[in-house]
């Protein structure tokens, strides 16, 4: 179990507060004050104070690997363009936008007894739907990603909001993790600007991979992975910079697209 310190609670306060006035403070600030943390686990307990500072419900989860540990960063700000298909993203601040496939969890995933594990199958069947997202990407932090992991992972991995998309198929998800080379190109624009244009890949090859690792390794202290939350665990482009872009579009032939208009 992981023991709150004092350095903790300082750096979760100072979180949310940059996370309210969309603003910055530098790791080598942090470092001055003995308040980066030294581990991924005083990492995820300076999320969740955090998050209870801000205030907000955790809507899903941002998955990932870290040399092989799976992690976490929840979602907070979730907007949902499968009910609006021109979507307006209110909060600002955004520097750069991520295509992905995400999960919606049709039911809880708790952590299991000791000697008990998840497999693939058990996943997907815990999943509703399939579906195309955009994780809208900001920073807290001056240094952005440039910083020790565990200061990357308590700023929230980066997350400033997530776009859940329309549902796509399962094969979809299949052919990313066979690295199918005749999967259509993924294009991405701003208005007139093409951003990204070429056939995706999953950073883990298997999009469901984090998913499966992180529910067999849960240890957040926000109530793990729950029924309704978005799940997402890696970007199909990369990071793309989106500059002073208001509008941005993500068309993935004969799979889905998205529309998304963000303040200027």
């Amino acid at each position: 179990m992981t023991t709150i310190t004092e350095a903790n609670i300082r750096l979760g306060m100072i979180l949310a507060e940059a996370e309210a006035r969309q603003s910055s403070i530098s790791a080598e600030k942090l470092e001055s004050r003995d308040l980066i943390p030294p581990t991924i686990d005083s990492a995820m307990a300076v999320q969740a104070l955090a998050v209870g500072t801000i205030g907000k419900d955790v809507a899903g989860w941002k998955l990932g690997l870290n040399n092989g540990r799976p992690v976490a960063a929840p979602l907070l700000d979730l907007y949902d363009e499968v009910q609006d298909s021109t979507l307006t993203v209110p909060k600002p601040g955004a520097v750069g936008i991520e295509i992905e496939v995400c999960f919606v969890l049709a039911e809880d995933l708790p952590a299991l007894p000791l000697g008990e594990t998840y497999t693939r199958e058990t996943i997907l069947e815990a999943v509703e739907s399939i579906n195309l997202g955009a994780e809208f990407v900001s920073y807290r932090l001056t240094e952005e990603n440039r910083v020790p992991f565990p200061l990357f992972l308590a700023d929230r991995l980066a997350n400033h909001s997530f776009v859940l998309g329309p549902a796509i198929d399962a094969s979809v998800m299949e052919a990313l993790a066979l690295q199918d080379p005749n999967l259509p190109p993924l294009m991405v624009e701003a208005e007139d600007d093409v951003l990204f244009g070429a056939i995706p890949a999953h950073p883990q090859m298997d999009p469901v991979g984090p998913l499966l690792a992180y529910a067999n390794a849960q240890n957040d202290h926000l109530g793990g992975l729950k029924r309704g939350q978005v799940i997402t665990t890696g970007s199909l482009c990369g990071m793309i910079r989106i500059g002073d872009a208001t509008r941005i579009t993500a068309r993935w032939e004969g799979i889905g697209e998205m529309d998304i208009q963000i303040p200027g």
